[in-house]
């Protein structure tokens, strides 16, 4: 496993309150489920192991091979592709899905334009009245739900004598982009720490931006799912839409 899947893991692997929800939407959909920056397979896996014919995409080729690795290694029904969702032309992807999925706000990881872009890229890539569901960052609940708080136990795990500890530190809400501060942590087995600061920023686009962008690609606004993360996290909303028939 590399390190860059182990820090998904660390940061991400316990989160667990979406999970219902895609396995909701898997269970309704004819065709195989798409899913958009599947990252180390928290949702992928998750729901291939619930016999779910699963694509996988995803741009890292770190985070891709160990994903291959450890679906072979399961024997589950997951294919996963490497491709640049901010790119023109089709995705190279198997079959015509009937589910698509961008978990944990991975379409604020774009801008725009790119979000535009690559929903022109899905209309033409869904089967007809699938359904296309993105989650977005539930801005209303980021103070109440304590992400700003300095109270947070920082979410840790041992890999092979190295312990890697993730802190997040603060939300920072500019005009334009929310920043997810956290506090990297590295143990060598011999006791040697070395500490680092790592950003995330994800663009800011509200529900309502959202589907008007969507509605410009061809999708029709097929409702809200909220989606509660509990104390320490903010929650999401999960914006679902009809792909065009």
């Amino acid at each position: 496993m590399t390190v860059v899947s182990i820090w998904q893991e660390v940061e991400f692997g316990s989160y667990e309150a979406d999970l219902p929800l895609w396995e909701e939407l898997a269970s309704a959909c004819d065709g195989p489920v798409l899913e958009l920056g599947a990252g180390a397979g928290r949702v992928a896996l998750h729901l291939a192991a619930r016999g779910h014919q699963l694509i996988a995409v995803e741009q890292n080729p770190e985070l891709t091979d160990d994903l291959q690795l450890k679906s072979r290694r399961l024997g589950l029904p997951l294919s996963v592709v490497a491709a640049d969702l901010t790119g023109n032309g089709d995705l190279p992807v198997p079959s015509r899905p009937g589910l698509a999925i961008g978990a944990l706000h991975v379409i604020q990881v774009f801008d725009q334009v790119e979000r535009r872009r690559l929903m022109t890229r899905l209309a033409a890539l869904l089967a007809p009245g699938a359904t296309l569901a993105m989650t977005v960052v539930d801005e209303s609940t980021l103070l109440s739900a304590g992400a700003a708080s300095t109270q947070i136990l920082p979410d840790m795990r041992e890999v092979d004598g190295w312990v890697f500890s993730s802190e997040p530190l603060w939300v920072q809400v500019g005009d334009e982009a929310l920043t997810i501060r956290r506090l990297r942590e590295l143990v060598s087995p011999g006791g040697q720490m070395k500490r680092m600061v790592h950003d995330e920023r994800l663009n800011r686009v509200s529900p309502d931006a959202l589907e008007r962008e969507a509605e410009a690609a061809g999708f029709a606004p097929a409702g809200r799912r909220q989606i509660s993360s509990g104390p320490d996290e903010a929650d999401s909303i999960a914006v679902l839409l009809e792909a065009p028939a």
